[in-house]
């Protein structure tokens, strides 16, 4: 792979700025031994940016430094200095991933290049209950994002990474913070955060949040409410028995966008609003889970889990068709489509044998989705003026029963890592039994299922006891469709496969973690004719280089770079693929200036992209400055964040496939949001 001639001027700034970090550690290390007071605010803790050991690489407590792969950490620190509220706000600084429109209604992103939608993980299990929605970061404690195909640890997808949010636990604290926002488009942010110890085996913990918020889109508003108490209990030494509820209810207004003409989108304002005044989605998910830890002795330790999730969902949305326009109209169609109800079951156990050189894990687990979906398609609609569209109510024409579908997994797997001196060698391999069924309504019902095994192999060796370099190879299976739903012309199974260098480091006594890799992605995805023979195979390489540094560089200052390059292309056309940039850059700093002011700010850069499959739409690149304020004394914080400062006008990202060339989302422009917050 040679990427060099098509590295960007920033991407060698990026190159210098890790280089002189790493120059100039041993200075910068001194300097820290001399601080005499490490800055303490009363009632708000601020932790830094660096996590030492995310797991979410090995399921195990495998040192970050001996993980063969890339693995990311947005701690709580760095999403509470960016006033993050949603998980598209908290992921704004890793390296290799980036946001999409998500159809205007929920998370979605893109991980080196691979659609990510159905790769999200809460607590290491596959996280499905609020797939269709914006997911709340009011209970989570730090989010993990491992890159590359992870299939040997956590089966089915995986083609670019996956992302799992750690929740937070009831771990024996006493305090109630409370924390209110307000902002741009009549946003306002309601939390409260309450921890409690019950008695010497029992604790308790519950998260509340209510958001509510016009929006910048004409029309486009939301209204949501997050509730999630946890328990903890220690029945006797060695057991550990963790209990979560969480119920979420939200309703919003799609925003699909604008459409293209001429491989450009419509230059309109971005509050302009193509949908109907009386589109929506209501849902309301529930999620119940259990997780029992039990240290048998200080050699072994076994971890079950079980989670439940159900949900029920209905969306209207008008949306603008993917055929091309050419004169000054666009079609429209209303999908109405919900869930009545989708649900899942997983369960999950992992046994851990771990000697002074040698940690062993032997796992199972077994998920299953059901899906009641409901579809109506009204194409009757009149066309738009693409220009000055009118808007008003469209036609709803209901919900109908279209198909059901029932996904079924069973895994198992196993993943030894053995240390020999400086070198340590860890190997995973899975087996995984897959089996779709679908019964669509007034037809014959489809079956599709097939047995697959993955894999892990890397070597890591330690330079000395803070850096380490790496080499990996993997392969992880995907389930055509996500696994959601049967297409005919896809029974076979798609496959990736990952080959990745790099290097990690801890800096200025583990304050800062550096990452450097480069890797290449395959994908194969086999298309079959009706008898199910292969016809054709699409193939797709993603090759690229990340470099990452997050954590403190001193006791006031914090900080999150990132820099990732990728050349994605599809190896028969050499197009790109819908919504992936080249470059991707990421600068995020905040400094303790003394015991009450914090100020910080950032960049983020997204290179050129293109809309649909065939690079039909060019979305340009764009550049954004965000900055923040914040005053604490005692118990008391007031923190101001602004958004977009510099008003930059640019596009989010368009759906997948090829609706997107009509579906171009605009991101926001300049927006504000003050929060208070009180700690009991």
């Amino acid at each position: 792979m040679n990427t060099g001639l098509k590295l960007s001027p920033l991407a060698l700034a990026v190159g210098g700025v890790l280089v002189t970090l790493y120059g100039t550690s041993n200075a910068l290390a001194e300097e820290k031994k001399k601080v005499d007071e490490v800055i303490q605010v009363i009632g708000h803790q601020y932790e830094g940016y660096a996590e030492h050991m995310p797991q979410s690489g090995t399921k195990t407590d495998v040192e970050w430094l001996d993980v063969p792969q890339a693995v990311s950490v947005v701690t709580k620190t760095e999403m509470e200095d960016r006033g993050a509220v949603r998980l598209v706000d908290a992921l704004d600084g890793v390296a290799g991933v980036n946001n999409t429109l998500g159809e205007g209604s929920r998370d979605q992103f893109v991980i080196r290049g691979f659609d990510s939608l159905n790769d999200m993980y809460r607590d290491g299990m596959r996280d499905d209950g609020t797939l269709q929605s914006y997911r709340s970061l009011a209970n989570i404690e730090r989010v993990e994002i491992v890159k590359g195909p992870a299939g040997a640890l956590y089966g089915r997808g995986s083609a670019g990474g996956i992302i799992n949010l750690v929740t937070k636990r009831a771990e024996g604290e006493n305090f109630t913070s409370v924390n209110g926002s307000v902002g741009s488009n009549s946003q306002f942010v309601g939390q409260v955060d309450s921890s409690m110890a019950f008695s010497d085996k029992v604790n308790g913990r519950i998260n509340v949040e209510h958001r509510q918020a016009d929006s910048y889109v004409d029309h486009v508003d939301s209204n949501d409410f997050f509730i999630a108490p946890t328990i903890r209990v220690m029945p006797s030494d060695g057991h550990t028995i963790d209990l979560d509820v969480e119920y979420a209810h939200q309703e919003l207004v799609p925003y699909r966008g604008v459409p293209s003409k001429n491989g450009k989108p419509v230059d309109v304002s971005e509050s302009t609003f193509y949908g109907g005044t009386n589109d929506y989605q209501e849902s309301d998910s529930i999620r119940v889970g259990v997780n029992y830890e039990w240290l048998l002795n200080s050699e072994w330790s076994w971890t079950n889990r079980a989670a439940y999730n159900h949900i029920e969902l209905e969306q209207k949305g008008t949306r603008q068709d993917k055929m091309p326009v050419t004169g000054s109209e666009v079609g429209q169609t209303v999908n109405n489509l919900g869930y009545d109800p989708r649900t899942t079951t997983t369960l999950q156990s992992e046994l851990v044998w771990e000697t002074d050189s040698n940690q062993m894990m032997i796992g199972a687990d077994y998920n299953q989705i059901n899906i009641d979906f409901l579809l109506v398609v009204d194409s009757s609609l009149p066309s738009k003026d693409i220009y000055d569209p009118v808007t008003g109510p469209t036609p709803d024409p209901g919900f109908k029963p279209f198909r059901d579908n029932t996904t079924t997994t069973t895994g198992v797997y196993i993943q030894d890592v053995y240390t020999f001196g400086d070198l340590s060698v860890i190997g995973n391999v899975r087996y995984d039994s897959m089996e779709l069924e679908q019964q669509k309504a007034g037809s014959e019902k489809e079956n599709l299922d097939d047995n697959k095994v993955s894999y892990r192999g890397g070597l890591v060796y330690r330079l000395n006891s803070d850096m380490s370099v790496y080499a990996s190879l993997a392969r992880s299976w995907q389930l055509p469709g996500a696994g959601i739903y049967i297409l005919p012309k896809y029974a076979e199974f798609f496959h990736t496969d990952l080959k990745e260098i790099g290097a990690k480091a801890y800096l200025l006594d583990n304050a800062l973690m550096l990452n450097a890799a480069v890797f290449q992605i395959d994908q194969e995805q086999p298309e079959t004719n009706a008898d199910g023979d292969v016809i054709n195979k699409i193939e797709a390489r993603h090759q690229g280089i990340e470099l990452e540094a997050r954590g403190q560089i001193s006791e006031q200052w914090d900080i999150s770079i990132g820099y990732s390059f990728l050349d994605a292309e599809d190896k028969e056309t050499g197009k790109k693929p819908n919504d992936v940039s080249d470059h991707l850059f990421s600068l995020w700093s905040t400094y303790q200036l003394d015991d009450n002011w914090r100020l910080g700010g950032g960049v983020k850069y997204v290179g050129d992209r293109y809309a649909g499959n065939d690079e039909a739409v060019a979305l340009g690149d764009y550049t954004t400055v965000d900055l923040m304020a914040a005053y604490t004394t005692g118990r008391h914080k007031v923190q101001a964040n602004a958004y977009n400062v510099l008003n930059e006008k640019y596009i989010l990202g368009a759906t997948n496939g090829p609706s997107g060339t009509n579906q171009i989302g605009y991101g926001a422009p300049a927006e504000f949001m003050l929060s208070y917050g009180y700690q009991f």
